[in-house]
């Protein structure tokens, strides 16, 4: 079937996709009842239920980074609105503002009407040469282009993409690995366009070759076993059958995606079936195709039911009937097998955005702690620092109340990917920060959580984005063991976040040094000192106890204790790091500004173990391997080496200076006794 699937795909070439003869008004998708009927259906994908809404979210960020879009022609709001097609008149808002649609409108909008989905700028291109190599027309060097000025060059699309993709990821230039998304992001829509093909043109235009006694219009949910037979028993090569060409296409977008793992999946099945696996039209069709079993009654009522969903158009009232018939039976089907009781919670997720708004919030409560630096010891600022309070507070319960909605919809412990680190310790760090602030009330604290929070939340919407993946994935067979994700896993990030503090310490104190905030033996100084040793020792702890569970685990799951993993070597090395830096500390070999440097590396090494060891792609523990991480973790590096050269001058300078300022030894000397003998010196 896939070899199948495949096939269909690089031989049909892009037809005009037309709507309904009588196509409804975009206003139509726009309508708050229909969205929410749409975005409330559970699907399955990847294994996990979820509402259809998260779906459409994904699928609009794969291709052009951003869960919304502008009906322009353009792709930005600046520009000038969309015509449609049929009523000739632009897309507005009030007669004057573009449209912008959400995700799940811009999905029933490319369903509906995909003569204006054809026209939307969509996919987002970072490298305007890889337009040029297919011999279209550049835009700008990072731009967005619709689905009508790539298809010119579709036939040359494809080539280029089975070319570069035999070529191994690491010897591919920027300009074709642009091409292979951008081919790969197009036969996805190209499909999405065409998702109710098999309602609209089931068998094409043509009746030649068509089976006796089918019923006209042809409905699939009557005919296909039928059709079916008639492929089975023709005894020629299906591409050789006049209406198969469309039948094929037509099952092609009922799918909606050519990787089999994200195939729409909207059919829940019979509550007493074995199978854990959801059906979807396009499935239907390829299995009864594929193989000589017929679809048997529950596939084909299926099948109905979404059928009347689209024959419903253009009548509004019908249509809405229809489809809140689809959701309901489809609800009722997944509450029989007990699934989807997550599916109401996750849209409410979806809607809050909580990680979005925290990051704001975080910088806000930035602006608010750097405000306070203005008139220390005044009036201003202790209004100011009890605003900073109360918007790093909010920021924070922000950060945790979608890291604990997210533990809420998958059933699970908060981290399981790399994206869940990113949150766990952004919400970690700013709690660490607050709890701090809370017991030494000078201002470090809220500096901390402003500022790890900020810097959390920005990086994991900006991985977010880049992924372009659903964030809520299903775990790997080894990792489904729920005590261990509740203890190794979070032990071992809070121990990443304690780190980091200290680490974050250490840079504050060097700025402050730089700028003559703090000097050479000052209060300040020995203030923050005493709180960076302190995290340093809830580091060493929780790594350590975290470490030594992941062991524990690791034999219980792998059979052996230790295995000197990438991932076992980085934690190691941040307990090995911890200690050194406790003990030198207490032997006297490192005083205040020794003990800041070693944090730098201390913070280098707990970004080697959280991201660059993923990067290597080796070991039991490589996930999250994300492209273009590389310069991002250099460029942090290279920033703490800087800090770090200029702590070893100040360390130097120190030294010397107490070596100049010690008093030179008394020469020795020789008393005689009154008895005659000589008593040397005590």
């Amino acid at each position: 079937m896939k070899a199948f699937r495949l096939a269909l795909l690089t031989l049909f070439a892009a037809c005009g996709v037309v709507p309904a003869a009588d196509p409804p008004p975009l206003d139509l998708f726009r309508d708050k009842e229909v969205s929410e009927i749409f975005a409330s259906i559970p699907v399955q994908e990847s294994g996990r239920i979820k509402p259809l809404e998260g779906l459409a979210q994904v699928r609009l960020k794969s291709f052009r980074a951003r869960e919304t879009i502008w009906l322009t022609d353009s792709g930005e709001m600046d520009g000038k609105p969309l015509v449609d097609p049929v009523s000739k008149q632009p897309i507005t808002k009030d007669g004057r503002k573009p449209v912008k649609l959400s995700a799940i409108e811009w999905m029933l909008m490319s369903w509906f009407r995909p003569d204006i989905g054809r026209t939307v700028p969509l996919f987002k291109v970072d490298n305007s040469s890889a337009i040029s190599e297919l011999g279209l027309p550049a835009k700008a060097k990072r731009d967005q282009y619709s689905f009508v000025e790539i298809e010119p060059a579709r036939e040359t699309l494809m080539s280029k993409m089975d070319e570069y993709r035999r070529l191994p990821a690491k010897q591919q230039v920027p300009e074709q690995r642009m091409i292979v998304q951008l081919a790969a992001s197009f036969l996805d829509y190209e499909m999405m366009l065409g998702h109710f093909d098999f309602i609209r043109s089931p068998v094409g235009e043509k009746e030649e070759g068509l089976p006796d006694g089918l019923k006209k219009p042809v409905r699939l949910s009557e005919s296909l076993n039928t059709l079916a037979k008639a492929v089975h028993t023709s005894g020629i090569p299906p591409m050789q059958i006049p209406w198969f060409r469309s039948f094929g296409k037509a099952g092609l977008g009922a799918m909606m995606s050519g990787n089999p793992e994200h195939m729409l999946r909207i059919f829940p099945p019979a509550a007493k079936s074995e199978s854990d696996v959801w059906g979807g039209p396009g499935e239907i069709i390829f299995n009864v195709v594929n193989t000589d079993k017929d679809a048997d009654a529950a596939q084909l009522a299926w099948l109905a039911l979404y059928e009347d969903v689209y024959l419903a158009l253009p009548d509004a009232a019908k249509f809405k009937t229809a489809a809140s018939t689809l959701l309901t039976k489809i609800q009722t089907a997944a509450a029989e097998r007990g699934e989807g009781r997550q599916v109401a919670l996750e849209r409410k997720y979806l809607r809050a955005d909580y990680f979005f708004y925290a990051q704001w919030v975080f910088l806000a409560g930035f602006v608010m702690v750097a405000l306070t630096w203005v008139s220390p010891g005044s009036r201003f600022e202790r209004m100011v620092k009890l605003l900073a309070w109360a918007l790093l507070a909010t920021a924070t319960a922000l950060a945790v109340t979608g890291v604990v909605m997210r533990c809420i919809i998958m059933q699970r412990p908060p981290i399981a990917t790399l994206f869940e680190t990113i949150l766990f310790i952004g919400a970690s760090v700013a709690l660490f920060g607050l709890i701090a602030e809370w017991i030494t009330k000078r201002g470090l604290g809220l500096l901390i959580a402003a500022v790890g929070g900020t810097a959390c939340m920005f990086l994991a919407i900006q991985f977010e984005a880049s992924e372009a993946t659903d964030t809520f994935q299903q775990l790997q067979a080894v990792l489904i063991t729920d005590f261990w994700l509740s203890t190794h896993v979070p032990l071992i990030n809070l121990g990443y976040a304690a780190c980091m503090v200290a680490a974050l310490i250490s840079m504050i104190y060097f700025v402050q040094r730089l700028v003559g905030v703090v000097n050479k033996g000052s209060e300040e100084g020995r203030f923050l000192t005493r709180v960076a040793y302190g995290f340093i020792a809830a580091g060493l702890f929780l790594s350590l106890v975290g470490t030594v569970l992941g062991g524990i685990w690791a034999n219980y799951s792998w059979g052996r204790f230790w295995g000197w993993d990438p991932k076992e070597n980085g934690a190691l090395m941040i307990v090995l790091m911890c200690l050194v830096i406790l003990h030198a500390r207490l032997g006297g070999y490192i005083r205040e500004v020794g003990l800041h440097c070693c944090n730098l590396v201390l913070g280098c090494i707990v970004i080697f173990s959280w991201f660059a060891v993923n990067q290597l792609g080796v070991g039991l523990h490589a996930y999250g391997f994300t492209d273009g991480t590389w310069p991002k973790i250099y460029g942090y590096w290279i920033s703490q080496g800087v800090l770090l050269v200029y702590g070893l001058v100040l360390a130097w300078t120190e030294r010397s200076s107490r070596n100049r300022s010690k008093p030179p030894p008394l020469p020795e000397t020789k008393m005689v006794a009154e008895g005659g003998g000589v008593v040397e010196p005590s």
